[in-house]
């Protein structure tokens, strides 16, 4: 198999227990909270940490890195990996030319060097030292010492290159302005076209993982939970955990009964209040018995607003319309973030980001009541795991 792949295992000094793979060419963000173990598994791809019970593997295009069961563990120095730190961790007595330079790999001259370090708006500033830099121009550098390790020479041809190396990117956009970052991030989206390598991208940026990763690898306490692409796992969390992870306000509990021709209804219920309840249409999927204890999360994108009364244009299959009175409307400036309590389950209350545009038009603010039409695919059902 092409690509990166990582399992690995560990109970001390942090649990970790990764397992998950990226394709050449391809983009894995690792999403997750601080001190999830996101950074320490980048370093233990890069060789720069290992624990003493580690068991697993890493390999790259069928090259063993790590191989605990065949005794096989090269060295960070026999590892093509590029990887930018976090914090920079540029040599300071060293120019932001010989910061790159040190890093190359064969037949990068000085004028390939300086010919990236211009391509990241670095050219006059190549002769510079590290404390003689801003942040953000700091990190430029560390991103292209890291390029060196695993891209081609600028003199060489533009056909895709295929290098037995990986591409290890530690919060890169942290500390640069909006306008470095949509630079940086064309040419990320350049160097992708050019180099056919994993690339593995550490970031807290929801949107950020959204835009640039084919894929996202929800981590927590050391621990990969979930792995697919973008919108889905953010639509679709495995558990309430992810949930909570990828940002989902609206997370709820219910009971699932099924129904015919391929649908379900949802229970919305209250643990304060168990003989209440409010019924939602969903899709079944024959995943889930009868009766099943769930939680469940909304997705607020897939819910359509409208004025109390209205008649939705179009009677589609499936939708639920719920009745919601407006309890709070916080400006955001283009966004305002709502919360509204539904009128069959008033212990409840809902999240939604509705845009001022959209207020206006149905003039409504706090306390005004609102119709939801919820599509059964704005709701995602998790069935409760009891132990």
């Amino acid at each position: 198999m092409t690509g990166l792949q990582v399992q690995l295992r560990s109970a001390s000094p942090i649990r970790l227990e990764a397992e998950f793979d990226c394709g050449a060419g391809e983009l894995v963000a690792l999403v997750g909270p601080s001190g999830s173990g996101k950074t320490s598994m980048l370093r233990a791809i890069a060789g720069l940490w290992t624990p003493a019970d580690v068991q697993g593997h890493i390999r790259v295009e069928g090259q063993a890195w790590l191989d605990t069961a065949a005794g096989v563990q090269l060295s960070p120095q026999e590892r093509r990996a590029g990887l930018v730190f976090q914090h920079y961790a540029l040599f300071p007595h060293m120019t932001a030319q010989a910061n790159v330079a040190l890093a190359a790999g064969p037949g990068w001259s000085g004028a390939d060097v300086q010919t990236l370090l211009a391509r990241l708006g670095l050219a006059t500033l190549s002769h510079r030292r590290p404390s003689q830099l801003s942040g953000g121009q700091q990190q430029r550098v560390a991103l292209a010492r890291a390029l060196v390790r695993v891209m081609p020479t600028p003199s060489l041809s533009s056909a895709p290159a295929q290098l037995p190396g990986v591409l290890l990117l530690d919060e890169p956009f942290s500390a640069v302005d909006a306008p470095t970052r949509q630079t940086l991030y064309r040419e990320l989206a350049a160097l992708r076209q050019k180099v056919s390598v994993p690339m593995v991208l550490v970031t807290h940026d929801l949107a950020e993982a959204r835009r640039l990763a084919d894929r996202v690898v929800i981590v927590d306490a050391g621990q990969t939970l979930q792995t697919g692409e973008p919108a889905r796992v953010f639509a679709s969390p495995r558990n309430a955990r992810v949930a909570e992870l990828v940002g989902i306000q609206n997370h709820f509990e219910g009971r699932f009964v099924k129904g015919e021709d391929g649908w379900g209804r949802l229970c919305w219920t209250d643990a304060s209040q168990p003989e209440a309840g409010l019924a939602l249409t969903v899709f079944d999927k024959n995943k889930i018995d009868d009766g099943t204890r769930v939680t469940w999360v909304l997705n607020g994108e897939q819910v359509d607003v409208m004025a109390d009364g209205q008649q939705p244009s179009l009677a589609e299959p499936g939708h639920t319309r719920l009745r919601c009175q407006l309890l709070e409307v916080l400006s955001l400036g283009e966004i305002s973030l709502c919360t509204l309590r539904p009128e069959a389950l008033p212990s409840q209350t809902i999240t939604l980001n509705l845009t001022s545009r959209l207020l206006r038009r149905l003039q409504v603010g706090a306390g005004a009541w609102v119709q939801l039409l919820i599509a059964p695919a704005a709701l995602h059902i998790m069935p409760v795991r009891t132990k």
